[in-house]
């Protein structure tokens, strides 16, 4: 095993993080010097794709060639998603890739050495196949994916891990570019454990800065009757700057200007941060709504909640800093985490524990610990050779399955920890059956009962129909078993009479094995700046 890291793969802004020499996890800045890397591409003219600074500041001169916010369609497939230059159509994953390798080459490059294996973090409240597409990019990237971790997880233990013997309910506000999570994790003894969360992945800071680019459209269209949103890709990339910059400024004043010109018209449009607040509330409400929902399902009120974890770049405006204070009746330290880094760090600390664990129970290449440094070995290992730290997930949807048609009954409950296995042992309804169908849900709530079955479909990661031997009575044994494994990827085993065994074949949408591998390839002869 070479060199790990921890990647924060992020909607607007990326990070990349390891463990020195010292045990202490640290960020690895770019080549630019700068510790967060916009999650931007172009693809130039001349063949080559620039990732980062560079891209971001050439979204107004090309902005037809820009990449942004791929994260959130991450999942879906070529078909759903895709952008095309120079005849190929790049699906989410390919340009997720191209991302995180730009990540990987300038860490190379800063530390020296070959980066092989990496613990990537995605929002808690992704699916089967958004968690699974992450991995793809990873290893489009030429990146040994040692796991796919929660960003609140991941966060709560970078905090966690100085924390170890100071008891504590951590709740976990993870507000980025363009995902939100809530989560409640518990710091105990040695073990830092999820014990609920919620989130919506299709809301960010991005969804801020809509808000101010369609108020500046508005006033600019008031004021001389055209929109600069119409169709015009130049237009929009200048405003969305402008509106990010508008944004950021609000959370250090009271009033921010956007200078707005198109077609030779111009308006010098003031945003107060009252106005602001006005435009946003809608989906302050969402962000508090969110923190309810998660304290319900963890059975906590807010005076069990011992600390407030603000994560995430959006975290830094004031209205939601004030809002979770309101709601909690606590004093918030927006410092107690950097929120740019925190992600990326205990994402860092997760793949140091990953490497000592399969370096020590001997599924690693390595023998022993002598390849890793002392002080590390010492931080993270105790004196048993256990290590000091264990990291308890949970799953985050329930898995179950459709019984008759419209009844839903889940075998892994949301928030079990994982890695787990559930069997379940069902009967056939009929004299003379001659097939079941398992029909594998996630994300339904027990005991849901639903007359139409088409509500299912936007449910369902597999069916799995199993023949039956002619003459079986009404009552035969069907035994259905769920792994769910560490990186909250499913694998389904249906067992019926005689010995017959089917394992289920997710349907995912994502590229396959081979189309990976080509897309490896494609990667390999790119120049990726």
């Amino acid at each position: 095993m070479g060199k790990v890291v921890g990647i924060d793969l992020g909607t607007t802004f990326s990070a990349i993080a390891h463990v020195n020499e010292y045990g202490q996890p640290e960020i690895v800045p770019n080549a630019e010097s700068d510790r967060i890397t916009p999650s931007v591409i172009i693809f130039e003219d001349d063949g080559r794709i620039t990732v980062g600074k560079v891209a971001k500041q050439l979204a107004r001169a090309e902005p037809d060639k820009i990449v942004e916010f791929v994260k959130r369609d991450i999942g879906k497939s070529k078909e759903e998603y895709f952008r095309e230059f120079d005849g190929k159509k790049y699906s989410a994953e390919e340009l997720s890739a191209l991302i995180l390798q730009k990540l990987k080459q300038d860490a190379e490059s800063y530390l020296n050495t070959e980066i092989t294996d990496a613990v990537i973090t995605v929002p808690a409240y992704f699916h089967d196949a958004e968690r699974e597409a992450t991995r793809n990019a990873g290893k489009i990237a030429g990146l040994n994916v040692l796991q796919v971790v929660n960003e609140p997880t991941a966060a709560a233990l970078a905090y966690g891990l100085d924390q170890l013997g100071n008891d504590q309910n951590v709740f976990v506000f993870d507000l980025g570019g363009g995902t939100f999570d809530v989560t409640i994790m518990r710091v105990s003894g040695s073990k830092i454990e999820m014990i609920a969360t919620n989130g919506d992945h299709r809301l960010g800071g991005k969804d801020w800065d809509d808000a101010i680019i369609t108020y500046a459209a508005e006033v600019f269209e008031n004021e001389h009757g055209e929109n600069p949103l119409d169709g015009d890709l130049q237009a929009y990339q200048d405003l969305q700057l402008r509106a990010i910059e508008a944004k950021e400024s609000l959370s250090q004043r009271q009033k921010a200007r956007i200078m707005l010109n198109y077609n030779g018209k111009s308006s010098n449009i003031e945003l107060t941060r009252e106005k602001f607040e006005e435009l946003t509330n809608p989906l302050v409400e969402k962000c508090e709504i969110t923190c309810d929902v998660v304290l319900d399902e963890g059975k906590k009120t807010w005076d069990d909640i011992d600390t407030v974890l603000l994560v995430g770049g959006s975290t830094r405006m004031p209205m939601i800093q004030e809002m979770i204070a309101k709601i909690s009746g606590k004093e918030i330290n927006p410092q107690e985490v950097n929120p740019d880094d925190v992600v990326a760090l205990g994402a860092a600390i997760q793949g140091t524990l990953r490497q000592i664990e399969e370096v020590t129970s001997g599924t690693s290449d390595t023998a022993a610990t002598e390849d890793i440094p002392d002080a590390v070995v010492d931080r993270f290992i105790g004196p048993d050779g256990v290590p000091k730290v264990t990291v308890v997930d949970g799953a985050t949807h329930n898995l179950g399955t459709v019984l008759r048609g419209t009844y839903i009954e889940v075998i892994i409950p949301k928030m079990t920890p994982v890695p787990c296995e559930e069997k379940r042992q069902f009967a056939t309804m009929f004299d003379n059956q001659t097939a079941v169908n398992v029909e594998v849900i996630q994300g339904l709530e027990q005991d849901q009962e639903e007359t139409n079955d088409l509500k299912f479909k936007d449910y369902t990661l597999a069916e799995c129909p199993l023949p039956l031997p002619s003459g079986m009575p009404a009552g035969t044994p069907i035994h259905v078993t769920y792994k769910y494994n560490r990186n909250q990827t499913l694998e389904v085993t249906v067992e019926g009479p005689d010995g017959l065994t089917e394992n289920v074949t997710i349907e995912r949408t994502i590229l396959d094995d081979a189309e990976v591998v080509e897309a490896t390839k494609h990667l390999q002869r790119l120049e990726v700046e």
